[in-house]
């Protein structure tokens, strides 16, 4: 899961909401974006950005369904083979670090959701499969990187066909998903369907997003303006390319970009924190504090209130106190690792062991890369050892 859209700075943090997988996501709009982009700001990419390369399948994704899939089950049901090699034979380790393309994912094993969705799809059409690509809400997560913060939503792909208009589906069999997470945790999830060339901007728009953060604001420039090239309704894009300008030192492009992407998506709340901060940071005062009063309604708390104050109670040696706002923290965000660590840590001072590992578990469940799962199964180990 991986869903990059740039949000609000504040302080030293510039908020980086999502790249999709995994916001709002819009269907996809005709709309003239020209005026958005200020090419001469940016040094030109050393290579150009081709989207067909997304979905591209190459010799070995080919040789695989060939030899992997046998003929009489892609007879039989094609969408039951393949989904069986996803989940057998074509195993994907779970990886938040780079949204990779169908061909990328294939060799690497490993990808977000967003990845996933993108190599199933493709693989899915060599085999005439049609395929749905869906947002599913409530497993949004926030975390933080290299001064932004960064909300990740989630997507998932059904092999077949859906109603638009429809929120079950017609089958009494429940539908064939291709998901990271298990088929009992997503079953009753709301979803709603999106067109492929939102999931193209998706894609785009997440590697803008991780250029940005690695540093690179030049290219993450060039994929923004894809991204909105791809679907110009895509707010998300809009923001993202918004906070690149800001990175820049450009306010008057960024306001430009933020608006933008509030006209399509009006409770966009990065694109409101982001609008707010280049209206205050001007003086205007009074409908910077208007963007306020609209962000309070959408959204009481901050994205990390509970988890600063559960850290300022813990290194204040106030533990009960720091294990009750973790606890608030990941009611709000139930998949948030730092929130489960640092509740593992406020268990311990507590002296319930059996608390702090069961946080622990959680937060190497949850963790986003092999790296982070191995830290955190390695600190679960000690605390084991200790016993």
């Amino acid at each position: 899961m991986k869903a990059f859209i740039l949000l609000r700075r504040l302080g030293a943090m510039l908020f980086a909401a999502s790249l999709a997988a995994c916001a709002n996501l819009p269907t996809a709009r005709t709309g003239d974006v020209t005026p958005l982009f200020r090419d001469a700001l940016f040094q030109p990419p050393s290579e150009p950005i081709d989207s067909r390369a997304i979905f591209a399948v190459d010799e070995p994704m080919q040789r695989f369904l060939a030899e992997e899939i046998d003929r009489p089950t892609r007879r039989g049901d094609p969408r039951q083979a393949l989904l069986d090699a996803l989940r057998g034979k074509l195993l994907i380790d779970y990886d938040s670090e780079m949204t990779r393309t169908a061909a990328q994912t294939f060799a690497a094993r490993e990808g977000n959701c967003l990845s996933l969705v993108i190599m199933a799809a493709a693989l899915a059409r060599q085999l005439d499969i049609p395929v749905t690509y869906q947002q599913v809400y409530d497993f949004d997560t926030w975390s933080r990187d290299a001064g932004f913060a960064i909300l990740s939503e989630h997507v998932n792909l059904v092999l077949g066909q859906r109603d638009p208009g429809a929120r079950l589906y017609e089958s009494g069999a429940p539908p064939m998903i291709v998901d990271f997470l298990p088929p009992r945790q997503i079953a009753d999830a709301t979803s709603r369907p999106v067109p492929e060339q939102t999931v193209v901007a998706m894609y785009l728009n997440n590697r803008a997003a991780e250029v940005m953060v690695a540093g690179d604001i030049d290219r993450a420039y060039w994929f923004a303006r894809a991204s909105l090239e791809a679907d110009p309704g895509f707010a998300i894009a809009a923001n993202t390319l918004g906070v690149i300008y800001l990175r820049r030192n450009h306010p008057a492009p960024a306001e430009r970009a933020f608006r933008y992407a509030l006209q399509r998506a009006p409770d966009n709340v990065s694109a409101i924190i982001n609008l707010s901060e280049v209206l205050a940071k001007e003086g205007r005062t009074a409908e910077a504090e208007a963007w306020a009063k609209r962000l309070a309604q959408i959204q009481r708390h901050p994205p990390f209130y509970f988890y600063d104050r559960g850290m300022e109670a813990m290194h204040a040696g106030q533990f009960e106190e720091a294990a009750r706002l973790f606890e608030k923290s990941l009611s709000q965000r139930p998949y948030d690792v730092p929130s489960h660590f640092a509740l593992a840590i406020a268990a311990a001072h507590l002296g319930d062991l059996r608390r702090a590992r069961k946080e622990l578990e959680q937060a190497a469940k949850n963790s986003t890369t092999p790296e982070s799962r191995a830290i955190y199964a390695a600190k679960l180990q000690h605390m084991e050892s200790l016993n």
